[in-house]
């Protein structure tokens, strides 16, 4: 890889190396796990860091007819290297394939191309230095530049290992909205409240916010999975009250939409509820979640909320939203999220630029966001931010927008940082 991937002018080099490149991450979404930060986790092997907690390379690999042994059993770690290593140079195309030879190149200062005939090199060259402190989970973390980042957490989890300094809680709350007879006894206990009813549950709910939001917790995040309006009403209700609160706090609600989840039973029960296996649906009710805000908006307590759709058909209207619910001096109060999961490729994110820009004001977009379980994941900020600039160079040409260079730096700082951290300071 060279410096000048996917920056195919002079002009969109010129934005990313003058303006992209070197901005600091804010990263509002991800699963990292906190608890490794916390400890300053080392990594015994490269299989620990950069192939086991990362399910995109796992469905990678079954796709091209790795045995489950190997990718999620018990075959040795250099073992299950080996075979993603053997599979690489035949997943081009994948945004895996581009995000992984990131990695290596920035965290390890690797370009070579993985195979099968160079894998004993690369895991005996990339595990000493893993063996330095050089390369724990704080100093990896350090190398990308991050000024914020916010990993979520469920209601009832332990909010010790979040510790400040541009590291913060958000809210994970698909738990909330149907809530188990496990989670209504948890919450009781953890508050010392009585819930019997939707009110008493909410105000039980709201002591445990309160907690979030003194350790820094300014988002939100409702999964609205392919069938969430199937018998929606007490979820509805429970959503809009949720709602209310987070706009009292000055949160930000993120929705993402149309996932299914329930696939195959096989690989649920082989690789864990979150495997890699999920689908995306093609019959999400977009009208439904419109209704939802309007509704929301009625009782006068709306909170800026970001839409990530699966499915990247239902990009195109939820990117309408823009301009169907403003409010008085504050820019996108609703927005189309970053392109995500399934969608977070060049493909996806170009498609997602395209449809702001065409519906909406893209200026105002909000950026990358991570969305990932592996902390090796913050190289995706750059992989958005060249194929950006390198978007933003191609429209001002061929389609003469005319825009100077000043106007054009301004767009590309906004959306890769000052857009997201505006949403941080207004708190």
């Amino acid at each position: 890889m060279n410096e000048n991937y996917l920056l195919k002018s002079e002009n969109a080099k010129r934005l990313y190396f003058d303006v992209a490149k070197n901005l600091p991450i804010i990263d509002f979404h991800n699963h990292i796990e906190v608890k490794d930060i916390a400890i300053d986790r080392t990594y015994e092997n490269i299989y620990e860091l950069w192939l086991k907690p990362d399910p995109y390379k796992h469905r990678l690999m079954r796709i091209c007819g790795i045995p489950e042994n190997f990718i999620t059993g018990d075959a040795e770690p250099f073992e299950k290297f080996l075979k993603f290593c053997s599979i690489f140079p035949m997943i081009a195309g994948n945004p895996v394939y581009d995000w992984s030879r990131m990695e290596l190149l920035k965290v390890f200062g690797i370009s070579v191309l993985p195979s099968e005939n160079n894998a004993k090199y690369l895991w005996d060259e990339i595990n000493e230095k893993l063996s330095s402190k050089e390369f724990s989970t704080t100093q990896i973390l350090k190398s990308f530049n991050i000024e914020y980042q916010s990993p979520v957490a469920t209601l009832l989890d332990d909010l010790t290992p979040f510790r400040g300094e541009g590291i913060v809680p958000s809210l994970r709350g698909d738990s909330l909205l149907a809530p188990s007879e496990y989670f209504i006894n948890s919450l009781k206990s953890k508050t010392g409240l009585a819930i019997n009813d939707t009110a008493s549950y909410i105000k039980a709910v709201c002591v445990i916010l309160d907690k979030f939001a003194q350790a820094g917790c300014i988002f939100a995040d409702h999964s609205l999975d392919y069938d969430f309006f199937e018998n929606p009403k007490q979820k509805l209700e429970i959503l809009m009250a949720l709602a209310e609160e987070y706009a009292k706090r000055n949160w930000t609600l993120l929705l993402h939409i149309g996932a299914k989840r329930k696939t195959s039973a096989r690989l649920e029960k082989l690789a864990g509820p979150a495997g890699g296996y999920a689908a995306t649906s093609n019959d999400f009710p977009i009208s439904r979640v419109v209704d939802l805000l309007g509704d929301v908006e009625k009782s006068g307590a709306l909170p800026d909320t970001v839409i990530f759709p699966l499915n990247m058909s239902d990009q195109a209207p939820i990117s309408v939203l823009q301009g169907s619910f403003c409010e008085d001096n504050v820019a996108s109060k609703v927005q189309l999220g970053p392109a995500w999961w399934w969608c977070d490729h060049s493909l996806g994110i170009k498609n997602t630029l395209d449809l702001i820009a065409a519906f909406g004001a893209f200026s105002q977009f909000i950026g990358m966001t991570t969305d990932s379980r592996s902390i090796l994941s913050f190289v995706r900020h750059d992989y958005f931010r060249r194929i950006l600039c390198n978007w933003l160079d191609s429209k001002n040409t061929f389609e003469e927008w005319e825009l100077p260079f000043e106007f054009q730096k301004e767009i590309v700082t906004k959306i890769c940082y000052k857009n997201a951290k505006s949403k941080i300071k207004k708190r």
